[in-house]
């Protein structure tokens, strides 16, 4: 009797503890500097850009949904960049309006895209910016949040059709970004 009740107490309590579970948990992805959850495991890839200011090594983090996913979302990217501290940092507050206004204005065009919305937010102590693009004229909608750390560059992006604008998982998503210390 004793083996009874303690089966169907295990059993009851496996069952509460996954009736609170999400099978559909996202993962968190660390980087040597932060970590971010995404739907799925992310692609990383890293390519060396040649600029004015030099060779700078851009590392991307993304997740594209496929066509058989019920995803909110089409793509969840992270990309990180390192720049001579020397050229750009957190602490140079006389250079941080110009410095994001080229950052946004290159993405907006890379992509031949409209800027819909721009605001200026931070995470911890350091400055960002967040936009929202609009891209393939109407199509899509892509919102980017900004963040320069010291002298590295966060820059968070979600592209969704723009019925789903404004979904819970682009915040899910932004909202993740957590500095490593």
């Amino acid at each position: 009797m004793k083996k009874i009740k303690a089966t169907l107490g295990m059993l009851l309590l496996t069952t509460l503890t996954m009736s609170f579970t999400d099978p559909g948990d996202w993962i968190l992805f660390t980087t040597k500097d932060c970590k971010i959850s995404f739907p799925k495991k992310p692609s990383e890839q890293s390519q060396i850009l040649n600029t004015a200011i030099g060779q700078l090594q851009l590392n991307i983090y993304s997740y594209e949904a496929d066509d058989n996913e019920k995803d909110d979302n089409l793509v969840y990217m992270l990309m990180e960049t390192a720049y001579p501290d020397s050229v750009i940092n957190s602490d140079k507050k006389e250079m941080l309006e110009n410095f994001f206004r080229k950052s946004i204005d290159g993405a907006v065009n890379n992509v031949h895209g409209k800027l819909l919305t721009e605001s200026i937010i931070q995470y911890e102590d350091f400055p960002g910016r967040e936009v929202r693009v609009d891209f393939r004229d109407g199509l899509a909608v892509i919102k980017m949040r900004f963040y320069l750390v010291k002298n590295k560059m966060f820059v968070i992006q979600t592209i969704t059709d723009t019925k789903n604008d404004f979904n819970k998982s682009i915040d899910k998503f932004m909202d993740s970004f957590q500095l490593v210390n």
